[in-house]
């Protein structure tokens, strides 16, 4: 997907560069192809084909304090010549404030992990993507009577590579696909009508169950269906896997090298501090075999590696980049982010241990409490107290069982309380994309009623 000649000409840029005086020069190249079969209410909405690509370049200055960074872009891939891209970076180099933290990885490693591109993605057909498409609408609607609209119901697939190149011999290549289907839904009861959604994604056509995806949407808008109003108290809570992941992304988001610097993260100064109960383990693991998130090496083209971000409990690593990890005094985890127009911290396949007991047994040992299944508003979490006001809507769980639907619910207190009020820690390990959650069980939580 990148060729030769493309890579031939970013490496004359790297070199050209040099002669004028850079002390460091690094090219991202990106390029991906995608498709994408839409339905509703069994007709065909849209099927779209495109392609995407581009170059990021980024240049180093030597100054008396530190480095200078100057960088330029382009889409234009079909260019011969790439030198006077690299020479505008090299321009706005002298714009830049000097840090003196900035640092450039050596070569290392090899791609050992198995491969992340299935060929089978670009054998696809339209007609293939179209039928898969409407097969999705039916699953749902087979799944329920109740289904009573298809807003968007969708298959799509694609493939997609990225090349690293610095001056100090780092050639980074990865290459991989994605198959992912869809579905957007309103379910009826009686004058109630209530809508949901469920999705998954793979590296492979025959990785996505359809049919699975189809029962889940059903399932979801049913269990919405006629709720009541939830009186305000404090309750157990069980949070669904599919809310533990959004709740557990909100603090790998705070244990970002770059927030805890500027400040902006509950978790400064905490390393080795309990900050969860001690059943909470999170792991962010870039080599995990055929995870959806794993790549052999980070975006400044470190090996990637398992890290613990929270052992038992206790807060056993930030997310570092080369140049946190020198202002930190530590070693980089290998969670740099690449892309064109810039770079950052990011998590590869980020999931928290499992533990014994699977999520029903975990439900039955709930007297009087909600099944928590979707919260909206958790990017308003405040990143410095951990404060939280969200809503929320759920299931009404009374001596052991699920019962009514709940909504208008407000879920509110501090991300910090809740992570030590961790009770229970499901076996139900549910991946969407490259982050797991699972059932987890916390107590004393205040729900406010609608």
């Amino acid at each position: 997907m990148i060729s030769q000649e493309l890579e031939d000409a970013v490496t004359t840029g790297v070199r050209y560069v040099k002669t004028l005086g850079a002390c460091g020069a690094e090219a991202y190249l990106s390029v991906s192809r995608s498709r994408r079969a839409k339905s509703q209410n069994g007709v065909l909405e849209d099927l779209t084909r495109s392609k995407r690509g581009g170059l990021g370049v980024r240049v180093l200055r030597q100054g008396p304090d530190g480095i200078r960074v100057g960088s330029a872009t382009t889409s234009d891939l079909s260019r011969r010549d790439v030198k006077d891209l690299f020479k505008q970076a090299w321009e706005l180099s002298s714009l830049g404030d000097e840090d003196p933290w900035i640092r450039q990885a050596d070569p290392e490693g090899a791609d050992d992990l198995p491969s992340r591109f299935d060929a089978s993605t670009e054998l696809l057909t339209a007609e293939d993507r179209v039928r898969r498409a409407r097969l999705l609408e039916e699953a749902a609607r087979n799944a329920s009577p109740r289904v009573c609209a298809v807003r968007d119901s969708s298959w799509a697939d694609g493939s997609g590579a990225s090349l690293l190149l610095t001056d100090k011999g780092v050639r980074a290549l990865d290459m991989a696909s994605t198959c992912s289907a869809s579905i957007e839904l309103a379910a009826e009861w009686d004058d109630d009508r209530q809508a949901a959604c469920h999705w998954d994604i793979g590296r492979s056509p025959d990785s996505i169950n359809i049919e699975a995806v189809g029962r889940e949407a059903a399932k979801k808008a049913e269990q919405k269906l006629k709720p009541k109003q939830l009186p305000a108290g404090k309750y157990t809570v069980a949070l669904h896997p599919e809310v533990s992941v959004d709740m557990l992304g909100i603090v790998a988001s705070m244990l970002n090298a770059e927030s805890v610097l500027r400040g902006r993260s509950l978790f400064a100064d905490k390393l080795d501090s309990a900050i969860a109960s001690p059943l909470l383990t999170l792991i962010d693991d870039g080599r995990m075999p055929y995870g959806l998130g794993t790549a052999p090496w980070d975006g400044e083209g470190v090996p990637t590696r398992r890290n613990v971000l929270i052992q038992d409990g206790v807060l056993a690593s930030y997310l570092h980049n080369l140049r946190t990890a020198a202002e930190m005094g530590a070693t980089t985890t290998a969670n740099a982010s690449r892309g064109t127009t810039g770079a950052g911290i990011t998590t590869f396949n980020l999931f928290p241990l499992a533990g014994a007991k699977n999520a029903e047994s975990i439900i039955t040992q709930v007297k009087d409490g909600v099944m928590i299944t979707e919260i909206m508003g958790l990017h308003t979490v405040n990143p410095v107290s951990g404060d939280m006001s969200v809503g929320a809507s759920g299931i009404r769980i009374r001596n052991g069982t699920l019962e009514e639907s709940v909504d208008r619910m407000t879920f509110a207190g501090n991300l910090r309380d809740l992570l030590l009020s961790i009770v229970e820690v499901g076996s139900d390990l549910r991946w969407y994309g490259s982050s797991a959650g699972l059932t987890m069980l916390l107590e004393e939580v205040t729900l406010g009623g609608g």
